[in-house]
């Protein structure tokens, strides 16, 4: 018999299985770890969050759920739907209010984009630790890699991106993005199929970031290649020695 959530909220078997695989693929839970979900009242992690609850009903590894909200605005964010909704999938949520926004105001940050992530990573850290969580999973996608890969190209001149599962040494905490295979199109479908308690987001940079642009570059790639992401993927995973610039003389093995 299924679970309450379960019926309210019945996840979609293809997101479900490319969320499996790339938790099997990383290794990103083992038995007995407690992860805390990283939630931000969007799209991307609701659904982590609905995929993990599921993912526990089922699996025979077991492992906890809690989940932390930072409130970014200050406290301007309603999230009584969105508590319903980790009540209804029986995972406790922690809400923090952070002033990030009026930090960046103030100094007039000309990289919001980076010092919002590291103050986000930074209070979700200590708040993992603070409850004896020891997994942190974040509800990074695949545009979310893909757009990355491009911004570190463009901006910095270096073929990187995030990786699916981390260990941060200076906190001991693991980070892990289960929903790196699923792409950004499937999880609004699935989000308003399934009506989601969606919080709009109220950064006032998320219009003119360089992610924006990284976005629609992907898009207009997308369209010439529609395997591009896909491709940009698979080529983070398979770069060779033989296949990167290095200083010197490179030997022909042909």
């Amino acid at each position: 018999m299924k679970n309450d959530f379960e019926d309210t909220y019945p996840i979609s078997k293809k997101i479900a299985r490319f969320a499996g695989e790339a938790i099997n693929d990383y290794n990103m839970i083992n038995n007995g770890d407690a992860i805390m979900i990283g939630i931000s009242g969007g799209k991307d992690s609701l659904l982590l969050a609905l995929a993990l609850a599921s993912l526990k009903k089922r699996s025979p590894i077991k492992f906890s759920l809690s989940a932390c909200l930072i409130d970014q605005s200050g406290g301007s964010l309603d999230i009584t739907h969105i508590r319903e909704y980790m009540d209804t999938l029986g995972i406790t949520l922690i809400h923090i209010l952070h002033p990030t926004y009026e930090i960046m105001r103030k100094r007039e940050e000309r990289s919001p984009c980076s010092l919002c992530a590291n103050l986000r990573r930074g209070i979700l850290a200590t708040c993992a630790k603070e409850h004896n969580a020891n997994v942190i999973a974040l509800g990074h996608h695949k545009d979310d890699a893909a757009e990355t890969v491009l911004m570190n190209l463009f901006y910095g001149g270096r073929f990187k991106c995030f990786h699916p599962h981390l260990y941060m040494s200076r906190t001991g905490i693991r980070v892990i993005r289960p929903l790196v295979y699923v792409e950004e199109k499937n999880i609004s479908a699935e989000s308003v199929r399934l009506a989601l308690p969606v919080v709009n987001s109220c950064c006032p940079y998320g219009k003119t970031s360089k992610r924006t642009d990284a976005k629609a570059t992907v898009a207009a790639l997308q369209k010439i290649s529609p395997d591009f992401k896909s491709n940009l993927l698979h080529a983070l995973t398979n770069i060779t020695p033989d296949e990167g610039w290095r200083r010197g003389m490179q030997k022909d093995t042909m």
